[in-house]
This record gives structure tokens, C-alpha cells and sequence, in this order.
């Protein structure tokens, strides 16, 4: 297959309304992750665009027309970097690249590669000046410029994955239906939304939900997935399972428990990592479906943000634990819009007093166009019996650097299950661990699709042993900790200091002696070199009390305390 760029079509627009205003809290969160990574793979968000039979390119530029016009966010710029502002602009050009497939005659079987074809020429011929959006196409020359494909890429400033799956749908309409090219009636748009949040009732609202994550941080691992002897190589990698058993239980067990398939997928999760980590409660980090208000239901806007959501585990049967995380997501999800900057100044204080830095992992993210929010229809109660797993394939993919460990990807549910798990680095979560996770929660869903299951036969479909621990790994504040660790921490934070750490003295845990040097002379200068070392260390804490000795660890305690 190849591709030629033929032309680009300019879709312009002209007389709508030019406005100004402040940012939303959705996009605040994302320009205060773009400040710390400006280059970061997820800046902009490419996605195929399905296109309907017999579309051509005129289709496409009335389409994109309707969309600008009706969208604010796909014509809106970005500037200010103390006090960011948006501006929706009243007249501009909106490009359509054009490019040919060659000789030959495409249609529908075509698509996915053609998509991917596209996804790759958007990846390889980025634009540094991040518009709101851009399109291309792929036509047939010898079928009358016939669309094969389509893909786009969006500023992740302009939209998030639920607004994606909006602009998809409303493409579909516009493009096979000509009757249906126009603006419609007023829609919420950014700046309306960034007016409301500025009001009383949600800034309380907002309040509110950073004192929610406040109180669940408090109890956060700070990862939740350590593999004792696991060692850094630096490797980031993928493995995606698309499993058509896996599709087909899911749609039995909703049928059974009238939740939410991303909640099913969840809780199997959810089963799996606590049988493997010994944890009965996961506070685990989503990406929000805060989509409540009925008017935000079209909304074309980046509204997700980070959350958190407590998963009681216990010993529940498979059903009563779908159920449980379906509720644990939704109150997560309804403390899902929050000032950006107040959590992470929250979530800093918090790491200081408690000795640790977030991992935030395993992350789970759900871009299935379904809500968490009602069941799924229709419910299919006889669908066919879920095959075996034979049916599975298996795809790995190297993927860019990042900080999250551990992190799930739910993409689709329908007709198959499409899960990937990501590695941050192969070295701390190898390869065959993350296989291993994926197969134990497809045969928990193949399990649950013909019964409900109890605890004891949720551990048999998982089929795999709880992680083994050495006699140095201790639980101290909710938190594995390997003792050996942390004494390589205090090596290299304090040195030349010397220094002990023993796993509790005095009922209190983790407690460091050392000897006091010019540089360290409190606990609390000793606690903050502990501190900016500890992302080398995933195993370890910063102890909970510092004891400070003359020249030798023998000599009488010249000062302690927590440091904090």
C-alpha cells in the first residue's frame, strides 16, 4: 500500500462568533501536565475516523464544515502560561490532506489497513503547531476519489476520548446524510463550561472532590504492584489481547448483573490484582467518566481528569464485587473535576508526611463508547456460551516512556474484548507477568459468564499464586516495603552519613538511625535528602523517625523525630 499526498482541501469557515475566556478544569489539567512534558504522546490524540460506504471527498469538507461551525473547541487557539486563556476564532481554514491510493479498486475490506496507513502518515508528518484538529483521507482515483478511510488528530486541549467518540458519530451522520448538514441548535460549549464551573455551586462541588482524593491518597500504595528482585532496564512496552470468548462473557455476565461491561472488566481486574498482591482494598487510579450533567453528554471538550476509586475486594462473590466496583466508579467518577494544581499541591504534602512518592498504578482507562453509568443495551441473556480461549491472539508493541507502572487499557467490548496492558518498564513488570495478567483475567470472565463465582472459585479460574515475599518485605502504611531497599536509599541519600534502618523499634515502624554530618543535623534535613531519592528506590519508604548519633551509631542520640 501506498500513499501519495495529492492536495489539501481547505474547509473555511467565516461569521461565526468570535469569544474569549478562561480555561475549564479539564483543560487546566492538561496544561499542567504539558508544562512538565510538552512533548508528551498524548498531546494530541490521532484516531480513525470510519467513513460510510459511497462517501467522497465533497462529503467529507461539508462535514468538517458542520463540525467546526457547531464545535467551538475545533477552532479555538491557546496562549497565556500564568493565566492560560482560550479564543475561539470567527474565521479560519480548517485543512482536509488528500492522498491517493494508487490504481487498483478499494472498498470496505480495505479500511483498517488504509486507517493505519493514515494513523502512521499523521504520526510521521506531525504539525509543531498543534491546530485543534486535522483530517486525512485516502481516496481511489479510479472510483471517482471514493473515500476508503479517514483519520484524524486532536489536540487533547480540544477534546478527550468520550468527546472523540462524539465528533465520530456526528461525522458518520453528516457525511452519509446531506440533510442533516447543519449547525443545529446552541450546545454547551468550553467556555460556557469554564462560566459554570467558575460559579458557587461548583466550586464547592470542586472543593469537594479534592477533599475525596485527599482522603484515598492517604491510603494509596504507593504502588501497588512490586515484584520483589524486579530491577529497572528502562524498556516501556505493550501487550494487547483482543479475545472474542472473552466479548461473548461479557455480555452474559451484564445480562446477570445489569452493570456497566467496563465495570465487569474492572472487577475482574480488580479480583486478579488483589489475589496476586494480598491487598483486600485497591484505591486505584481511573481516568473519570465525569460526564454527568445531561447537557455535557455531547459536549466536544476535554473534561477527564484523574481519580481515584476504592475497590473492597474481600471476600465477595464475583457478581456482589461487579457490583461493588460499579458503585466505587461512579463515586469516583462524581469527584472527578477538581483544580489541577490544588491536588497536586495536596497530593505533594501528603508524599512529604507519609514518605513515599505516587506511582499511581495500575491505572485503569476505559475509552469503550458505553457509559459506566447505566447498563448496556441490549442485554443479550442468551447469548452464545463463550468459547474457549483458543480464539485469543496476542499483539506487543514498544510504546513511549512513561510514569505509570502498571496500566490497564479497556478498548473494546464489542463484538470482542480488547484489553492492553502497558509496562513502564519491562525490568520492574516483565513481559511474561503482564501475559500472565491478562490470560488470569480472561479466565475469570469465561468462569463468570457461566455462574456466579465464590471467592474460592474466582482463585481457581485466576489460576495464579500470590506474589512471594522475602522475610525483608514489610507492610507499613499500606504499603510493601522491602527493608533492604530502604537501607540502599539511606546509603545513597545520607552518605557520607552512616546509617541503619531497623523494620520498627518502639512500636514504631521503619525507624533510621544514623550519624549527624554538616549536612544533616535534623530529621528534617535528613527526611528531605530521603525524599529526592526515593524514585530510585520503588521498594522503599523514607523512614518514619530519624534518630541522629554523634560520630558512631554507638554514641547517644543527639536529636530525633519524624521529620516531617
Amino acid at each position: 500500500m501506498r500513499l501519495t499526498t495529492v492536495r489539501s482541501e481547505a474547509v473555511e469557515f467565516a461569521g461565526l462568533a468570535h469569544r474569549e475566556g478562561s480555561l475549564t478544569l479539564g483543560q487546566l489539567n492538561i496544561v499542567r501536565w504539558l508544562m512538565r512534558t510538552p512533548d508528551h504522546f498524548h498531546a494530541t490524540l490521532p484516531v480513525d475516523v470510519p467513513v460510510p460506504r459511497g462517501v467522497h471527498v465533497p462529503d467529507v469538507t461539508a462535514a468538517v464544515a458542520v463540525l467546526v461551525a457547531r464545535h467551538e473547541g475545533l477552532r479555538t487557539s491557546y496562549s497565556g502560561r500564568e493565566d492560560p486563556r482560550q479564543t475561539v476564532a470567527a474565521s479560519g481554514v480548517v485543512p482536509v490532506v488528500v492522498c491517493s491510493l494508487g490504481e487498483g479498486t478499494w472498498g470496505e475490506p480495505d479500511q483498517p489497513a488504509v486507517a493505519s496507513a493514515l494513523l502512521r502518515w499523521l504520526r510521521d508528518t506531525p504539525d509543531g503547531t498543534r491546530p485543534a484538529a486535522r483530517l486525512v483521507v485516502a481516496v481511489a482515483p479510479e472510483q471517482d476519489d471514493l473515500v476508503v478511510a479517514c483519520a484524524a488528530e486532536f489536540s487533547h486541549m480540544a477534546v478527550d476520548r468520550a468527546a472523540i467518540e462524539v465528533l465520530k458519530h456526528e461525522f458518520r451522520e453528516l457525511t452519509a446524510t446531506p440533510s442533516l448538514r447543519e449547525v443545529g441548535p446552541p450546545r454547551r460549549q468550553p467556555l460556557d463550561q469554564a462560566e459554570i464551573e467558575a460559579t458557587p455551586l461548583e466550586r464547592r462541588r470542586a472543593r469537594a472532590a479534592l477533599a475525596h482524593l485527599g482522603s484515598l491518597s492517604r491510603r494509596t500504595p504507593r504502588s501497588l504492584y512490586l515484584l520483589p528482585g524486579a530491577t529497572a532496564t528502562g524498556e516501556s512496552a505493550a501487550v494487547e489481547m483482543s479475545s472474542p470468548a472473552a466479548g461473548r462473557a461479557l455480555r452474559r455476565i451484564a445480562a446477570r448483573t445489569r452493570a456497566s461491561r467496563s465495570s465487569i472488566v474492572l472487577a475482574a481486574i480488580s479480583a486478579v490484582l488483589a489475589h496476586r498482591t494480598g491487598y483486600r482494598e485497591l484505591i486505584l487510579p481511573l481516568l473519570s467518566g465525569n460526564r454527568f450533567d445531561r447537557a455535557l453528554t455531547g459536549y466536544v471538550g476535554t473534561l477527564a481528569q484523574g481519580c481515584l476509586a476504592a475497590v473492597d475486594v474481600a471476600d465477595h462473590d464475583f457478581d456482589t464485587l461487579v457490583r461493588h466496583t460499579w458503585t466505587a466508579v461512579l463515586e469516583a467518577s462524581r469527584h472527578g473535576r477538581y483544580d489541577a494544581a490544588a491536588r497536586a499541591a495536596s497530593d505533594d504534602r501528603t508524599a512529604h508526611d507519609r514518605g513515599l512518592v505516587f506511582d499511581y498504578d495500575p491505572l485503569f482507562n476505559s475509552t469503550v463508547p458505553e457509559s459506566w453509568f447505566g447498563p448496556n443495551t441490549p442485554f443479550a441473556r442468551r447469548a452464545p456460551a463463550p468459547a474457549t480461549s483458543g480464539e485469543t491472539t496476542i499483539r506487543w508493541r514498544s510504546t513511549p516512556r512513561n510514569g505509570t507502572p502498571l496500566r490497564f487499557g479497556l478498548t473494546s467490548v464489542e463484538p470482542d474484548l480488547v484489553l492492553d496492558v502497558w509496562t513502564a518498564d519491562t525490568g520492574l513488570v516483565p513481559r511474561e507477568e503482564v501475559e500472565s495478567l491478562l490470560a488470569a483475567v480472561q479466565r475469570l470472565l469465561l468462569a463468570a459468564a457461566r455462574a456466579d463465582l465464590t471467592p474460592a472459585r474466582q482463585r481457581e479460574a485466576i489460576a495464579l499464586p500470590p506474589i512471594a515475599r522475602p522475610d525483608t518485605w514489610h507492610f507499613v502504611d499500606n504499603c510493601w516495603v522491602d527493608l533492604t531497599e530502604v537501607q540502599a536509599l539511606l546509603d545513597d541519600a545520607l552518605a557520607p552519613s552512616t546509617s541503619r534502618v531497623l523494620p520498627a523499634e518502639h512500636g514504631i515502624p521503619l525507624v533510621a538511625h544514623l550519624t549527624a554530618t554538616p549536612e544533616i543535623r535534623t530529621p528534617e534535613e535528613a527526611h528531605l535528602r530521603c525524599l529526592a531519592a526515593l524514585p530510585r528506590y520503588p521498594a522503599a519508604l523514607a523512614p518514619r523517625h530519624y534518630v541522629l548519633h554523634g560520630s558512631a551509631l554507638t554514641d547517644p542520640p543527639l536529636t530525633s523525630g519524624t521529620g516531617r
